[in-house]
């Protein structure tokens, strides 16, 4: 299902080849991780999920009015309740979801099972970039959900995801 993602151990021979190996890393590491989620939970190890994972799944498909956006745009991804039970073998009461650039909201499990966001990961036909909000989005579909188009909900819609917390109260 899912994989721990796991660095081989490697032998480097001379300073200078391992300075540059460390700056490399360094500079990389954010592009590496950013096409990955982590989900976490008190209950279980840390499981790391590839968008290889993300498009395994079942899909969804929105098409809906974002107000980031100039016209209705399609999502396709997976739900949120979907990743969630294989994450944790359950939909948490709470779920922190939180961005490359530690943003983050919490969402409840009676929100994620009314309103079935999904974690979109293509916009139109196309990969989400990370310049634009990707490549792991919240949506909500305010289409179909006209009472969500609020503040509050839209706040919900972590744009950058890099990691999703269960969070029992």
């Amino acid at each position: 299902m899912f994989a721990l993602v796991a660095m081989p151990a490697i032998k480097i021979k001379g300073h200078k080849m391992r300075k540059t190996l460390a700056l490399a890393l360094l500079l990389f590491a954010p592009i590496l991780f950013a096409n990955t989620i982590q989900f976490s939970s008190p209950e279980k190890p840390n499981v790391v999920v590839a968008l290889k994972d993300l498009e395994s799944l079942p899909q969804t498909t929105y098409t809906t009015q974002l107000p980031w956006l100039d016209s209705p745009a399609e999502f396709d991804g997976v739900k949120l309740s979907t990743l969630l039970q294989h994450a944790f073998g359950k939909v948490p009461e709470r779920v922190e979801v939180r961005a490359l650039n530690d943003y983050h909201s919490n969402l409840s499990r009676e929100d994620i099972l009314r309103y079935q966001p999904i974690v979109a990961y293509k916009q139109n036909h196309h990969y989400i970039k990370v310049r634009n909000k990707g490549p792991y989005w919240l949506i909500y579909s305010m289409d179909e959900y006209p009472e969500i188009d609020v503040a509050l909900y839209h706040s919900q819609m972590v744009w950058q995801i890099n990691r999703i917390s269960a969070k029992e109260e």
